[in-house]
């Protein structure tokens, strides 16, 4: 395997330390119109270092973070544009030639490609044919030598075995579409991720892309998007039905009347009500043109059951709602001593009311009993003595008052069995092992998601923890993420996202529960979240600010960031301690869901995994 191109040779002019990157290093190639097109920010060189010897060259691998053309009759500084105008102008005139007439070949000692170049820490053994960590910085005034497509494709994925690791394609390097960027699907999920660009680059296409090609592992692997938005179910229309996949609605609300007839069964004109479903869907614009093919898909959705409301009415007795919650409640607790002080609890505030229906109202008659509401109801010593026990308070938070805090917002309309879903069926599907899931969340009141977000991640991290469950992989989508982890929570319903978001990012990975957040606004997030997410997707931040928070959280210098700016929609730059082969960024293109789509509207057979 040819490792570098022998046709282009630069050379190492300039080192000088760097805070953030160790060295930073200039780099001059000789001018041709075909090199300035092919050379890329975050291109790969090599250039032989300070620990070659006798036994062969050690070349250290550095990452172009500038490729600028300049032309030295105009002079090396803007202030030389000071000169007489008539000079100034002449001088341009004439270097304008040398631009276009050096196609492949240079000749002008004044015309030179300037690039900047940050260590990647790795060095190749040309004796031993072997990537490793770097034992020395390169070698002022050495060649530099760009890198193959064979080669910067090892560097790349250097360590990542796709045969045996569970990995998938993220997208190609955007200046050689022959060189694929696997990711390693445990630490993308394990390890959480986040997705930073502005308006218009492409956040909800890359998380449909990855969505469709985690589900497609053939792994059980789960996810819940949180969009509050409703801007998913088109881009997602076929992972839904491919992936026996749930629109799950807080509240009826959510659905168009005659959507939710429909879903409710209390209509059969499913044509009137697909063609109401049809009209509000929120499409990119290279799907809109394609609405109308979207409409059996539509039918699809509502006849068979892939639309849900969460369960907010209780027809349940108090003893039946602790049938369901106790076992939870107990876990995996084995001091029988506990065992009685929460069993004595339970007789304490439950007892009198066993045969009676649990209504909004008693239930938060119980909250109140039990020590968690606004109105605390006189302490009754068996609470008093469970909530001294941090452990057992802890598990009445998460297993116990969460439930009933369900059943005070629940609603009076009646859901029909085949369109209501509850907490406790979720749970079951997130920890079954035999099936991927894709669920999307949705609501006409942001609150109530930010809310259910709380109670189900809180749900199955305590749920997990009890029972000592790690699998399958379980992975939250926050999209407008902002909106969920704020910096600093104007209402309840963010400081309980927050709460959840933040627990999960410190303390998931244990239990094989992960984090994804995608927003254009990073420098509104809680930056301690920020600090957790071990995988960036970053395309154009115009503001500073924004730059600087994702910037800091990564330990990524400003020129490094100098490449997005010249990104097209789907290109992105991936940094990963963890998920990637190397710890750098990679300038990769992702591929358009929009074409997955397109072809999944061709070959749709009403057909499902």
């Amino acid at each position: 395997m040819e490792s570098f191109r022998k046709d282009v040779v630069g050379r190492l002019l300039w080192a000088e330390p760097d805070p953030n990157t160790r060295f930073k290093y200039t780099i001059w190639f000789d001018y041709t119109r075909k090199l300035v097109n092919e050379l890329r920010e975050g291109d790969l060189v090599a250039v032989p270092n300070f620990a070659t010897d006798s036994n062969g060259v050690r070349y250290s691998i550095l990452q172009l973070v500038t490729v600028m053309p300049r032309h030295y009759a105009l002079g090396t500084d803007i202030k030389d544009l000071k000169s007489y105008p008539g000079f100034v102008m002449q001088a341009a005139k004439s270097a304008s030639a040398d631009w276009t007439e050096q196609e492949t070949e240079s000749y002008e000692d004044t015309t030179k490609i300037i690039c900047e170049a940050v260590p990647t820490n790795l060095e190749y053994d040309e004796n031993n044919n072997r990537i490793q960590p770097e034992r020395a910085m390169a070698m002022v005034g050495k060649d530099v030598y760009i890198l193959t497509s064979e080669m910067t494709e090892k560097i790349f994925n250097r360590g990542i075995n796709k045969d045996v690791e569970n990995v998938i394609i993220v997208g190609n390097l955007i200046r050689d579409r022959n060189v694929e960027i696997y990711v390693r699907v445990e630490d993308l999920i394990k390890t959480h991720f986040g997705i930073f660009g502005f308006t218009g680059v492409g956040k909800s296409n890359l998380v449909s892309t990855l969505v469709s090609n985690l589900l497609s592992t053939g792994q059980p692997i789960k996810i819940i998007l949180f969009d509050l938005m409703d801007e998913y179910t088109g881009l997602l229309i076929d992972q839904l039905l491919l992936y026996n996949g749930k629109i799950i609605c807080l509240g009826e609300k959510t659905l168009m009347k005659p959507v939710f007839e429909c879903v409710n069964r209390d209509s059969t004109d499913l044509d009137f009500a697909a063609n109401t479903f049809l009209k509000n869907l929120l499409l990119p614009k290279g799907l809109k043109g394609e609405k109308a093919k979207f409409k059996p898909l539509i039918k699809e959705l509502l006849q068979n059951g892939r639309i849900k409301i969460l369960e907010e009415r209780f027809t349940k007795t108090v003893e039946d709602f602790l049938n369901e919650v106790w076992p939870d409640v107990e876990g995996h607790l084995r001091s029988s001593i506990k065992k009685g002080k929460l069993n004595k609890m339970k007789e304490d505030v439950f007892g009198n009311n066993l045969k009676d229906e649990l209504t909004p109202k008693l239930a938060q008659e119980f909250i109140n009993k039990l020590g968690f509401g606004e109105f605390r109801s006189q302490s009754i010593d068996s609470v008093t003595e469970v909530l001294k026990d941090s452990d057992l308070k802890e598990r009445i938070q998460y297993t116990l008052i969460e439930p009933l805090k369900q059943v005070v917002e629940s609603s009076e309309t009646q859901i029909s069995e085949n369109a209501k879903i509850d907490m406790k069926e979720i749970i079951n599907d997130l920890n079954d092992e035999n099936k991927p899931n894709l669920y999307i969340v949705t609501s006409h009141d942001p609150q109530k998601v930010r809310r259910f977000a709380n109670n189900l991640g809180q749900y199955l991290f305590w749920n997990r923890r009890l029972k000592g469950l790690i699998s399958p992989l379980v992975l939250f989508i926050f999209d407008e993420a902002d909106q969920f982890i704020p910096g600093t929570p104007r209402s309840e319903s963010e400081k309980l996202s927050k709460s959840v978001i933040e627990t999960l990012t410190r303390r998931g990975r244990k239990f094989g529960i992960g984090v994804g957040i995608a927003t254009q606004r990073s420098a509104y997030l809680d930056t301690n979240i920020m600090g957790q997410l071990h995988t960036y997707f970053i395309s154009k931040l115009p503001r500073k600010y924004d730059r600087d928070v994702v910037g800091e959280a990564f330990s990524l210098s400003p020129e490094q960031f100098t490449q997005t700016f010249k990104f097209q929609k789907g290109q992105w730059l991936l940094v990963s301690h963890e998920a990637t082969g190397i710890d750098m960024p990679i300038p990769i293109q992702a591929p358009n869901a929009e074409d997955r789509i397109r072809e999944y509207l061709k070959v749709f057979k009403h057909e499902s995994k």
